[in-house]
């Protein structure tokens, strides 16, 4: 029984230690550019820390998020769908797939936008923070491995 417990923690730490990396632009710290809107995805600290979960904006693998990180892109002003699983926006299966789960933002120019990702039994939940609370929960945050070149 021991040896259970101790190789499931050991699991959970390696697990837990995984790098997110960003496929897409990293813009934070950079000034919007003009007809662009940012979008921030925090993952938690301690809650799922063995979970790491692909992001897709508008069907493009934007990165993968693991414990304690976050991910951040610019997006052009309209509607967008944020979900944890590729091809979240398409046909009537809207949201349906076992574990999913999207977000669709209608950006506006110049606004930010900050959406904490948390897992939950069969899936994952996302969650649209006020601007003041996304600030504070970005703090400490590591940031992404970039996996993106110009």
């Amino acid at each position: 029984m021991k040896k259970t417990i101790l190789l499931t923690l050991f699991s959970i730490i390696i697990c837990s230690c995984a790098s997110t990396k960003q496929y897409a632009k990293f813009t934070d710290g950079q000034i919007l550019e003009p007809g662009m809107a940012r979008i921030y995805i925090i993952k938690p600290s301690f809650v799922g820390s063995a979970v790491k979960v692909a992001i897709f904006c508008d069907d493009k693998l934007i990165g993968n998020a693991t414990n304690g990180s976050y991910l951040v892109w610019d997006v052009p002003v309209g509607e967008h769908t944020i979900g944890n699983t590729q091809f979240a926006h398409a046909g009537a299966t809207l949201g349906s797939a076992a574990g999913e789960d999207l977000i669709r933002i209608n950006a506006k120019e110049g606004e930010t936008y900050y959406i904490r990702v948390s897992p939950r039994i069969g899936g994952m939940d996302f969650k649209i923070l006020d601007k003041e609370d996304g600030k504070r929960q970005l703090k400490g945050r590591k940031q992404p491995k970039q996996n993106y070149i110009e």
